[in-house]
């Protein structure tokens, strides 16, 4: 192989050829499962009507055949169901681009084995493990996420209200979750998504969909592309930030945050953004390092930086004082670059 060629080709895991940015959501339920209130056909032409790209049915063990989802009206082209499942055990996943059911059945009270099993079974039926919501319930451990093998992505923020992606008194944040296996050495990517259950019942409480999603930046719309795509951690993920550059380097990041766009995310009645008790209104960018530490802090639209230590990842927050004077954040985060191999 040419010397040039091979050169490109490792540079895959942060760049590509791709200009398009596609917006979607890899975690959702549908009245298939019993505690939500939603029809699969309207839960699709909920996101399809909201300006999404891509969905992913993800129903707690049940298999939704994309082929069967019928949406009515015009129906955008560039509108993809991506076949999925939630795999519900001891700990919960979605098994992503997938054709066929993934068996759940797999007990043992090592969660780290059932963890391992949910990712061997959904690679047998040709798809990607999405780690959901650490914090849900009990929680998952780093030392019980670390073992598992051919685990790329987790949620890293998930708007269902019991889970605590912000952390708790009894919970670390999600964020802390990601550096604690990063700095183990763990390739692993943060996703953004709803897991909402409810859209006939509206309000901050409630779990509403259009809270949580993905950037993903791919040669087309297809599942494989999608996929390919998350994989090598070519997106972002957001809480309602949206960005208008974001360059992964080799060793830097570099990214802007898209006023317009996301001045129109906040306008969602959907999107109630968290709630905090302190900071100045604005726009912060913040890069991060080994051990969770803030090796950078910018005030502003744009920022970039270079790394310093295994890795870096970039984080954008969005602080907005509402009418009823209340201090909301939103985010966006970058997926990390690797100085050590990785």
């Amino acid at each position: 192989m040419p010397s040039r060629l091979l050169n490109l080709l490792l540079l895959l895991p942060f760049f590509s050829w791709a200009d398009q940015w596609y917006k979607g959501n890899t975690h959702v339920h549908t009245t298939l499962c019993g505690h939500a209130d939603t029809k699969p056909d309207a839960v699709a032409q909920w996101y399809h009507d909201r300006g999404y790209n891509f969905l992913i049915l993800s129903e707690h063990n049940k298999f939704i055949d994309p082929s069967t989802v019928k949406l009515t009206g015009k129906v955008r082209d560039d509108f993809l169901l991506v076949p999925g499942e939630e795999v519900t055990a001891a700990v919960h996943t979605t098994a992503m681009n997938v054709s066929r059911l993934v068996p759940w059945g797999f007990k043992d009270k090592d969660r780290s084995k059932v963890l391992q099993n949910h990712v061997d079974e959904t690679r047998k039926a040709g798809g990607v493990t999405i780690l959901n919501h650490p914090n849900f319930q009990r929680r998952l451990h780093y030392h019980e996420i670390l073992p598992v093998k051919n685990l790329y992505m987790f949620e890293l923020y998930n708007s269902h209200p019991r889970v605590y992606s912000f952390g708790n008194a009894h919970y670390p944040s999600l964020e802390q979750l990601w550096d604690a296996l990063l700095d183990k050495g763990m390739t692993i990517y943060g996703v953004s998504s709803d897991d909402a259950h409810k859209l006939q019942k509206w309000g901050e409480k409630e779990n509403n969909p259009g809270r949580g999603w993905v950037m993903v930046r791919s040669a087309e719309l297809t599942p494989d592309a999608l996929t390919s795509a998350m994989l090598k951690g070519d997106f972002y993920s957001s809480s309602g930030v949206m960005l208008s550059k974001l360059i992964r380097g080799k060793s830097s990041i570099e990214l802007e945050v898209d006023s317009k766009g996301t001045a129109k995310e906040l306008e969602s009645e959907f999107l109630f953004g968290r709630l905090v008790k302190k900071g100045e209104p604005g726009t912060f960018v913040e890069f991060i390092g080994p051990q969770g530490e803030i090796v950078q802090s910018t005030g502003g639209n744009k920022a970039s930086c270079k790394i310093k230590g295994a890795y870096l990842r970039g984080k954008v927050i969005h602080r907005v004082r509402k009418k009823d004077g209340s201090l909301r954040e939103y985010y966006a985060w970058s997926q990390p670059i690797f100085a050590d191999g990785r």
